[in-house]
């Protein structure tokens, strides 16, 4: 299915993104990832590399203005056409929300919603002409609200929606448009911003005076951190299948429903449950 595809994985120098730009070129894709800065490029690539995997790299802000065309014109030059978007960026925390302002707030935003615009605009004219697959990395997040997570949820389920109102505009030229809305998952043991990323929230839950729960993955949940790489495995999986969105693990998920579908009992009970956890 993968074999010669030519891939665009946005935030794909750490994380899951580069566990799922890895997946991709095992399975016969030519993999462009996408990060920050040279250096972070540099290192997906030789982490890549220790594996037997051959990725190729650019440097991008895709925050900036003219980022997102510049990287599919660079997908272009280098791989010769696009036909997949796999978009990873983002950005968690944590904070009481009404100690959020504005500025915060759109930081948020800026890093899980608004990059992914530019590079989607930009890339849908390909991905038509490819009826390739255009997928979003969310996050449970997006779709039910903990404590200490407000500003994430709130950029996460802005991503959720523009992920739907792109599916309907694009789903008829014959792209396939995925969510993806993971639980915490694990870095891999070899990830290059796996030092960086240890108690990466504790600076913040300490300044914002937060308790110590704060601090674990989901935000005082029990959730297992996913493995990454079954997780990348499902993905692939749901593009073949042409799903609409994944949501891991199961049980976080059938709460989720339950929420859309019964808004007043789902959200009683997930009071309870947090009631129960504090």
């Amino acid at each position: 299915m993968w074999q010669d595809r030519r891939v665009i994985v946005a935030g794909g120098t750490a994380g899951f993104g580069l566990v799922l730009a890895r997946h991709l070129a095992r399975a016969g894709a030519r993999v462009l990832v996408v990060g920050r800065s040279g250096e972070g490029v540099r290192r997906a690539i030789e982490a890549c590399e220790r594996h037997g995997v051959t990725i190729r790299g650019v440097p991008a802000d895709l925050g900036r203005a003219g980022e997102g065309g510049r990287v599919v014109g660079e997908c272009l030059r280098m791989l010769g056409g696009l036909d997949d978007l796999f978009f990873c960026v983002g950005r968690s925390g944590r904070a009481r929300m009404l100690a959020t302002d504005v500025g915060r707030l759109q930081a948020f935003l800026d890093a899980n919603l608004l990059a992914a615009v530019e590079i989607s605009q930009a890339a849908a004219d390909d991905l038509a002409a490819a009826r390739g697959h255009l997928v979003f990395i969310g996050s449970l997040a997006g779709k039910i609200v903990m404590p200490f997570m407000g500003p994430y949820s709130v950029a996460k389920a802005a991503l959720a929606a523009y992920a739907d109102a792109l599916r309907l505009e694009l789903a008829p030229r014959g792209v396939h448009v995925l969510l993806v809305s993971p639980g915490p998952i694990r870095r891999a043991d070899d990830d290059p911003a796996a030092a960086e990323a240890v108690n990466r929230y504790a600076d913040e839950a300490a300044a914002a005076g937060l308790p110590p729960e704060a601090t674990a993955p989901g935000g005082t949940t029990s959730l297992a951190p996913l493995d990454p790489d079954a997780l990348a495995r499902r993905v692939l999986t749901a593009c073949r299948r042409g799903t609409a969105e994944l949501v891991v693990p199961r049980a976080p998920g059938l709460l989720a429903g339950l929420i859309e579908w019964f808004p007043d009992a789902g959200r009683r009970l997930l009071a309870w449950k947090v009631r129960r956890r504090g």
